[in-house]
């Protein structure tokens, strides 16, 4: 049986084909063929509605996504294939391994109790990086769906790993957003608390950890801090 958050989930892409067609045709007519597949979510209900926070990582883009949504039908196998990558297990990247470590690091078990999710949801055909402008352009006029995702998904915690370069994708997604200096950081660009009425207040955006990677001691403590206040808020005894 379908869970509620699925369920409602797979209505939400379904209003959205029509708009997704659309947005195929108008990128066909421009020439534009290098894009990949939207990416829908699945989410474990029982393990999410379980943990002890709910948090949605939020990437950059996929490195490809091969599902074809070609009919209404391939929302379903759309989603399928999300929740068969099973939250990175089996894909060894830098982004995935901190991914697993910050949820464990906010003190939830390393089960797939949190959500994964990407600013833009089409990336690039076959290959990783930003796609072409043309496609972003499309993609915030045809398929802007985050707000929408958050508001049935309701995650007490959401993480930008996205750093300073993607901040107008973010704008764009949630006009009303600001970017707030948050954990004694002096610039923006390191660390930024995001307030929007569309977003939970324990909302933050720093750097992919394929940039944090390079500065891990750096990276780490960013976690710390935010993981920190999230518990102190979240975690209180009864």
């Amino acid at each position: 049986m379908m869970n509620v958050f699925n369920k409602k989930l797979e209505q939400l892409y379904l209003s959205q084909t029509d708009n997704i067609f659309k947005m195929y045709k108008e990128l066909n007519q421009l020439g534009m063929t290098n894009f990949s597949y939207p990416l829908l979510l699945h989410v474990w209900e029982e393990e999410y509605s379980k943990t002890p926070i709910k948090l949605m990582i939020i990437g950059q883009e996929t490195n490809g996504w091969g599902a074809v949504l070609e009919t209404p039908d391939d929302v379903i196998s759309s989603m399928k294939m999300y929740e068969d990558f099973n939250l990175g297990r089996n894909y060894n990247s830098t982004f995935w391994q901190w991914v697993h470590k910050i949820n464990y690091m906010l003190g939830n078990p390393d089960i797939n109790c949190f959500v994964w999710n990407n600013i833009l949801k089409f990336g690039k055909e076959c290959d990783k990086g930003h796609p072409d402008w043309q496609v972003t352009e499309h993609e915030h006029k045809y398929f802007n769906v985050i707000s929408d995702e958050i508001d049935i998904l309701k995650p007490e915690v959401c993480i930008f790993l996205t750093g300073p370069s993607y901040d107008n994708n973010i704008r764009l997604k949630f006009p009303d957003v600001e970017f707030i200096n948050f954990g004694g950081y002096k610039f923006i660009n390191e660390v930024a608390q995001l307030k929007s009425k569309n977003l939970p207040f324990h909302s933050y955006r720093t750097y992919h950890p394929g940039y944090g990677v390079r500065y891990s001691n750096w990276y780490t403590e960013v976690f710390d801090i935010i993981s920190n206040a999230v518990k102190k808020d979240l975690l209180r005894k009864d």
